[in-house]
């Protein structure tokens, strides 16, 4: 599977941003239970899924798992370049579900890419706005939902109900 494929957009890149990715994206393969992205240690790039699965989640202030969603073939991983994306204020970690093959896309090189051409910058928002964050808002939300509860709403105020 060529890079190319995973980028409906492929067609509006100039030919040198064409092989400014295709010439920087490398082959990877990872097993079942490799961590390859670990929340904020490092910024591995743009994952591309060849075959396999993955899952994204993040850890609760009491140290569960939190699934965001699943990874399968022909899908793209943004979080896994994070690093990049200066809106992203939470900490994402990227594990094998399944032994996976996928392209490897360096953040710097999509960053580029993506300041100098409207249609990867498009896409990418897209990318990111049809991804269901149910479950991280509900993470993030839950703790100061239960403080309000517990304090009869005023817990923004600093008072407490007694």
């Amino acid at each position: 599977m060529e890079v190319s494929s995973f980028f409906p957009i492929w067609g509006r890149l100039t030919p040198g941003q064409q092989a400014a990715l295709s010439a920087a994206a490398f082959s990877r393969k990872v097993h079942r239970g490799d961590v390859i992205h670990n929340a904020d240690a490092d910024c591995t790039g743009l994952l591309l899924i060849q075959s396999g699965q993955l899952r994204a989640f993040i850890l609760s202030e009491d140290g569960r798992e939190i699934t965001l969603y699943r990874l399968f073939e022909r899908d793209l991983c943004l979080f896994s370049a994070s690093c990049m994306m200066r809106s992203i204020q939470f900490e994402v970690t990227i594990q094998a579900e399944k032994d996976t093959d996928l392209w490897v896309i360096p953040a710097e090189v999509y960053q580029d890419i993506m300041e100098t051409s409207a249609p990867v910058a498009n896409y990418t928002n897209e990318l990111m706005a049809s991804r269901d964050l149910l479950p991280l808002r509900i993470a993030v939300q839950t703790p100061e939902m239960l403080l309000n509860y517990k304090t009869g709403g005023n817990a923004q105020e600093g008072g407490t109900n007694a």
